[in-house]
């Protein structure tokens, strides 16, 4: 450890007076934990610069820094930690940008998803343990950095990937934005395994859900392209709840959903039956009305309103 960090140390410092000379991923992380190693963390304009590197690190950059990247996430000074992840998240490609690669063509997947690029994604995959701990860093912010990062391994999401996301929902403090991330992270690791429906399911019907909350997951799973039925069977069931709120929402999601044919035929002829119902909330029946003469078929893209 102390070999490495005299390495790093010995590093060249960013060269401000040599515009010309590329920067690598290894010379930040290295002049970063020299600035730290002397009592001064990364400010928050530090941080926010890492979305202005241009070009991107190659994998040769991202294999060299590598060790550099694991010893930096190991950090006690959670600035430092929250500066390398955000490197690590600006790695990700978005999928409209050159240098994305699609997934297969029977693969669904999002129109705009920040990915790894393959062979960074192969070179990072031994780090997913290291990285996976910061999904419960002291700093919440590198949480949802965390997740984010974890989101970029696919189209071929590693084995190893799954285990502490699935971790993470069953956390007394996983309700919120980095639980919601985790979801989202798990519904675009497409398929969705056995696994990852119960995972999914579980955390959706945790008591400790808000209204809000729920209601927001049922909209991530509604938009998601990696549809899977059983999941989206136990998202009906919710349509017997008290709360109004989620009723509506769940209602105006049912035209994305993916349904089996009795669930579909079964789910409408309810919500024909709440249009003109006194006895239910406005806000239901409002719902009820927005998608009962437009819900023609299940998982529709176009013909329902936007929600």
């Amino acid at each position: 450890m102390k070999a490495l960090l005299l390495l790093l140390f010995l590093a060249p410092a960013l060269p401000a007076q040599q515009p010309d000379k590329q920067v690598t991923l290894y010379d930040r992380l290295a002049t970063m934990l020299q600035r730290e190693a002397n009592g001064h963390s990364p400010t928050d304009d530090d941080i926010a610069a890492t979305r202005l590197i241009n070009p991107a690190p190659s994998a040769d950059e991202v294999k060299a820094a590598l060790p550099a990247i694991l010893l930096a996430l190991q950090s006690p000074d959670g600035p430092a930690r929250t500066y390398t992840l955000s490197l690590l998240v600006d790695i990700e490609t978005p999928a409209n940008q050159p240098g994305y690669v699609a997934p297969p063509a029977d693969v669904p997947h999002p129109p705009i998803l920040n990915v790894f690029p393959p062979p960074i994604a192969a070179i990072l995959t031994t780090a997913i343990p290291q990285l996976a701990t910061h999904l419960t860093d002291d700093v919440l912010p590198n949480r949802s950095l965390t997740a984010t990062i974890l989101g970029g391994f696919t189209p071929n999401p590693p084995p190893t990937l799954y285990p502490p996301l699935y971790n993470f929902l069953k956390r007394p403090d996983a309700i919120g934005e980095t639980g919601s991330l985790v979801v989202d992270d798990i519904l675009q690791l497409a398929p969705l395994s056995v696994d990852s429906v119960a995972a999914i399911a579980k955390y959706i019907h945790r008591s400790d859900q808000t209204s809000d909350t729920r209601a927001n997951l049922a909209d991530d799973i509604a938009t998601s392209p990696n549809q899977n039925q059983t999941l989206n069977k136990s998202l009906i069931a919710f349509l017997s709840s008290d709360d109004s709120n989620l009723r509506a929402r769940i209602i105006l999601s049912l035209p994305a959903l993916d349904l089996s044919p009795d669930l579909y035929t079964e789910t409408h002829t309810r919500i024909l039956q709440l249009v003109d119902n006194s006895n239910e909330s406005l806000q239901v029946v409002n719902a009820a009305r927005a998608v009962a003469s437009c819900w023609t078929a299940t998982k529709m893209t176009t013909g329902c309103p936007t929600y």
